[in-house]
């Protein structure tokens, strides 16, 4: 009896397992306890996005494995709707903008079919935390006003802080890629790339 030849397309069509959403879990973890070590540096630092720039490069790291791992669309999805869902206790704001981040991550990445490859994981981490920043500039805006409302106007700052973030996003998937070679090579993660 023959078995069936894998195809690479056939990982991104399978059903998501059990593993998918332990490994999706572990990962969230990791990007909650980087935003917990990282965060707490800038908030004396009035710049939207600058808590993103920090918190890129080793959330990067974490987002990549996941999405190395998991390879489908949904993979972010995933990953940061449920630190979203988790934050929602604490600020309703961070919920809302990880969401529209998350949900315009997802959309460009629908249309590039998933996180397979290395360029479109670097594209997925920049397009991700780039708009967190301007999200989160978005939504403050909305909800809080004030200050926040007063970052939209100023583009000469929001514009360069967004493109900070997405080159702090870019590090934290060069970050990943490295730990992803050396899991690679020790045996520890089972990644087709």
């Amino acid at each position: 009896m023959k078995t069936p030849i894998s195809h690479p397309q056939t990982k991104t069509k399978q059903r998501w397992q059990l593993k998918d959403y332990v490994f999706a879990a572990f990962m969230t973890i990791g990007i909650a306890i980087s935003s917990i070590l990282t965060v707490p540096l800038t908030i004396a630092i009035p710049l939207p996005g600058i808590r993103t720039i920090v918190w890129a490069p080793l959330a990067g790291i974490f987002l990549t494995l996941g999405m190395a791992k998991l390879q489908r669309r949904g993979s972010v999805a995933l990953m940061i709707g449920s630190l979203a869902i988790i934050l929602s206790r604490t600020s309703l704001i961070i919920t809302a903008f990880l969401a529209a981040a998350l949900l315009l991550t997802e959309l460009i990445m629908w249309t590039r079919g998933g996180y397979k490859t290395k360029a479109n994981r670097l594209l997925g981490n920049i397009v991700f935390f780039s708009t967190t920043t301007v999200t989160g500039a978005l939504v403050g805006a909305y909800v809080a006003g004030g200050n926040f409302a007063a970052w939209l106007t100023q583009s000469w700052i929001l514009i360069p802080m967004t493109i900070l973030s997405g080159i702090a996003g870019g590090f934290g998937w060069w970050l990943g890629e490295l730990v992803i070679k050396q899991l690679q090579r020790a045996g520890k993660l089972d990644v087709d790339i």
